[in-house]
């Protein structure tokens, strides 16, 4: 919270789960794209996109919807990107692969469903690789988290 306060521009608005969300707001008083103390249809359905950073989406269609958002930075969390803890289908990734109507890791598969064409964005933004590189840049990391920059 402290690099958020020191290193952005108070108009920053951030991306990341609803709970993180909640004390970036508090602590730091930048704007968020997702708020977890109200909900109403509109809001979870900006929650499903804005939760792509944990599906397997290509890097293009994850900045199209952060940027429809007005996000200047994701909060990626590693905690949710690698859970292992939770039963198949209740993990956060799970759900995301569900929506998009994606074979979920390990898991049974819908009648719509559909091996994903990309890799996890969460995993493969690491990577640095050039199609992440032109949308995103790493400006923040520790054991816990991953913030970047949104193009």
């Amino acid at each position: 919270m402290e690099w958020i306060k020191k290193e952005t521009p108070v108009s920053a608005a951030f991306t990341g789960s609803m709970q993180l969300m909640a004390g970036v707001k508090l602590s730091t008083g930048r704007p968020i794209t997702n708020h977890p103390h109200y909900e109403d249809r509109d809001l979870r359905n900006r929650t499903k996109q804005l939760y792509q950073i944990y599906g397997r989406r290509h890097p293009q269609e994850v900045h199209a919807i952060l940027k429809a958002h007005g996000t200047s930075y994701i909060i990626i969390e590693n905690s949710i990107c690698y859970e292992r803890g939770h039963n198949i289908g209740c993990r956060l990734r799970d759900l995301m692969d569900m929506t998009n109507h994606h074979i979920v890791e390990g898991g049974t598969t819908g009648s719509e469903d559909h091996p994903a064409t990309h890799a996890r964005f969460c995993h493969a933004i690491q990577s640095g690789a050039p199609e992440y590189r032109k949308y995103f840049t790493m400006v923040f990391q520790n054991k816990t988290f991953r913030t970047y920059k949104v193009s």
